[in-house]
């Protein structure tokens, strides 16, 4: 960061403690019936997957507080079908960015008057935490994973147990057991998906009808958030070549934007699916019950891999030692490869192959 910078970013900090003045609070807060707390989740797919087990912990702990959470269209498929949220809140991603376009909508989170909000983001702590103070009543208390004393200014308390954590998982069960006094038993430490009959039997149809047999298949996801986590078709052409002649049935996964991509790795193998597009996702996640287990560029589709308890392969850009077991698969047997550059597109195909050898002997 150059001078200049940095002097920007003191001026916009001394400014914002002068503005934000949270209520103090020490941990744990106190929660009592009908406590109004809200979580704030307003990013991705895979984010909001990580966080479920610590929500579902919190609110078994305090069955008569009122859970509410903030999302967006990205994330709230996975939420949509869990009875211990009781409210959920639609934003658009830009709320943290330009929040003086949404005034109207922040008043509204003000008027509820939430007695804890819990920011549940650990990236751009500053806009985050301008965002929880702009949402706090007179009365709010928040807390947040410690990002540093210069962020005190924004809310009543920080998780230092949450920031000692690696794992994204484990950060988040951390956040919620030391903001609420929840001692951690060894149920809350699982990923979870909600389950649904009518999802898990279209999973189950729709692989019979593919021809695709239980327990032997690999699932394959090519559909990637950002396009430097993308593999490319030469790479998973080569390991479908290997998973066919190993006796694996490869059954890909992708958007219908992936559709171009799809059809070339496809080309030249016979009996070679995709799984339909436009599928909820949490008939994604049953339809990854049956799986041998699964290969993904995209954390989203690990985690959601997780909490299907299914073993998972994750294909990452380059990332320092300290940073790596932060968006691992969690709680299933896996292998994660890196590339060493920040592209996935680097990533040879010998080294996938090496990580399926291994993952093999793990399940």
């Amino acid at each position: 960061m150059n001078r200049l910078s940095q002097y920007v970013r003191s001026i916009g900090n001394a400014m914002a403690k002068a503005i934000f003045s949270p209520n103090p609070a020490a941990f744990p807060f106190i929660v009592s019936n009908g406590t109004k707390v809200l979580f704030l989740r307003h990013d991705a797919l895979g984010d909001m997957i990580s966080t479920l087990p610590m929500l579902r912990m919190v609110k078994e702990h305090f069955p008569l507080m009122e859970l509410h959470i903030m999302c967006t269209k990205s994330n709230v498929s996975i939420i949509e079908h869990f009875e211990f949220i009781d409210v959920f809140h639609i934003v658009d991603k830009s709320i943290l960015h330009a929040p003086l376009l949404h005034l109207k909508e922040l008043r509204k989170f003000r008027s509820m008057d939430f007695d804890i909000i819990v920011n549940c983001l650990t990236s751009q702590a500053s806009k985050n935490g301008i965002l929880t103070a702009l949402l706090s009543g007179k009365h709010t208390v928040s807390s947040s994973v410690f990002a540093g004393d210069q962020y005190a200014m924004y809310y009543s308390s920080q998780s230092k147990q949450a920031a000692n954590m690696k794992s994204m998982w484990d950060k988040m069960l951390a956040l919620g057991s030391e903001t609420f006094g929840i001692l951690r038993q060894e149920h809350d430490v699982r990923a979870i998906l909600p389950s649904s009959q009518q999802f898990a039997e279209n999973a189950l149809n729709t692989l019979r009808e593919l021809g695709i047999e239980e327990n032997n298949y690999i699932a394959i996801n090519v559909s990637v958030g950002q396009e430097r986590n993308r593999w490319n078709s030469a790479s998973y052409r080569i390991l479908v070549d290997y998973l066919l002649q190993n006796g694996k049935q490869p059954l890909l996964f992708g958007l219908s934007t992936d559709s171009e991509m799809l059809n070339t790795i496809k080309q030249g193998f016979e009996n070679i699916r995709h799984y339909p597009f436009n599928r909820h996702i949490l008939e994604i996640g049953e339809a990854l019950k049956h799986a041998a287990w699964g290969i993904s560029p995209d954390t989203g589709f690990l985690h959601i891999g997780s909490a299907a308890q299914c073993p998972m392969i994750g294909l990452y850009c380059f990332l320092p030692d300290e940073a790596k077991e932060e968006w691992l698969p969690y709680g299933v047997p896996h292998r994660a490869v890196y590339s060493e550059t920040q592209t996935v597109k680097d990533i040879s195909p010998e080294n996938v192959i090496k990580a399926c050898a291994e993952l093999q002997t793990m399940v």
